[in-house]
């Protein structure tokens, strides 16, 4: 009962927007692969924090929108990008095409109170500010909260709903963003802390193409030599980064990884930070490729293996029986499967 009552407020609030012009929409990546916006270059992926990547909807006369959505939590976000027609070259121009976007949308939202879809619009006060973009200059960004009751109605008569909804505008790589969160007013201080999270991730996303480059460089100084002085702090930077971007389809089984890493700490204190520097450098080497989770989980027990082998010829105390069968099927690109098989969690 629980899931049906939070699908009907959430398929509610789905209609609380005017209908899109004319389009089409697409359907996510079958094999859950990200999708990418040619435009700018950012990709999103199939499961971003407990949402959903429903689809995409393209406009026949430009630009296009994602749709995520959670229905636990009964809240849809979604993503616009529409190019500009002249490259806005300077802050201020950026800023003033920001502004105006923003003035489209609280627009809309006034023009649907006229026509009875909404009634107690209460529109926020804008707030500024920036993405800090690496070695680039920043995306600025413009936001406000915006709350109002949305009339709609259904086989049982008019239904009403309280809407809260947090529109966030920015500029990047020649091309207006627009992030629109919506949730039940109804859920507090929690809907209040699920605006900024989402939208931490989404600015996270935004940053990424700056920073990727250098991250992969990285990577590849601790892949060519992963026990070099140089390797280890780039393996720190990689691992601070991968922290704070969980849309890469990167996990490790903690079972039975865990009991490998802690009985290794035991017995030669330190080779259990670079066999999980290993797996994690692994698996970003292949998502950084575009590899999904099952790529990703046999890459990262690759480079797991042969970090296990070298450390094993110095540390022969760190060698179990369990350990070298697995490293026998990740040598040969199956060691995901055999993590995944030996932890009981089906493919």
């Amino acid at each position: 009962m629980k899931t049906l009552l939070h699908f009907f407020i959430l398929a509610f609030a789905l209609q609380a927007f005017a209908a899109e012009p004319p389009g089409h929409w697409k359907a996510p990546s079958k094999d859950g692969r990200p999708w990418k916006h040619a435009g700018t270059g950012l990709a999103f992926p199939a499961m971003l924090g407990g949402y959903r990547l429903a689809g995409e909807f393209e406009y026949e006369k430009g630009g296009c929108f994602i749709r995520y959505e959670n229905l636990e939590l009964r809240t849809r976000v979604d993503i616009f990008f529409f190019p500009v027609a002249t490259k806005a070259a300077t802050l201020e121009e950026q800023q003033r095409l920001i502004l105006q976007e923003m003035d489209n949308v609280t627009t809309d939202l006034q023009e649907m109170v006229k026509q009875g879809r909404y009634k107690n619009l209460s529109i926020g006060p804008l707030g500024g500010g920036a993405i800090d973009l690496w070695m680039k200059d920043d995306a600025p960004l413009a936001a406000r909260v915006i709350t109002a009751t949305r009339i709609g109605q259904n086989d049982e008569g008019v239904q009403e709903a309280v809407l809260k909804q947090w529109v966030g505008i920015t500029y990047f790589e020649n091309h207006l963003i627009t992030i629109r969160q919506m949730r039940p007013d109804s859920t507090g201080d929690a809907g209040e802390e699920g605006f900024k999270n989402f939208g931490g991730m989404i600015f996270q996303i935004i940053k990424d193409p700056a920073l990727r480059a250098d991250i992969s460089r990285m990577i590849d100084l601790y892949l060519a030599d992963p026990f070099s002085e140089d390797s280890v702090q780039a393996t720190g930077a990689v691992l601070a980064y991968l922290k704070q971007a969980p849309f890469y389809p990167i996990s490790i089984p903690e079972y039975p990884i865990s009991d490998w890493l802690e009985r290794c700490k035991k017995v030669a204190p330190g080779t259990q930070d670079h066999l999980l520097s290993a797996f994690m450098l692994g698996a970003a080497k292949a998502a950084f490729a575009g590899g999904d989770s099952p790529a990703c989980l046999n890459a990262g027990a690759k480079q797991f293996a042969t970090i296990y082998r070298q450390l094993a010829t110095k540390n022969p105390q760190i060698k179990l029986p369990e350990i070298d069968e697995f490293a026998v099927e990740a040598e040969v690109g199956h060691g995901g499967e055999w993590l995944l098989a030996r932890a009981g969690i089906k493919q």
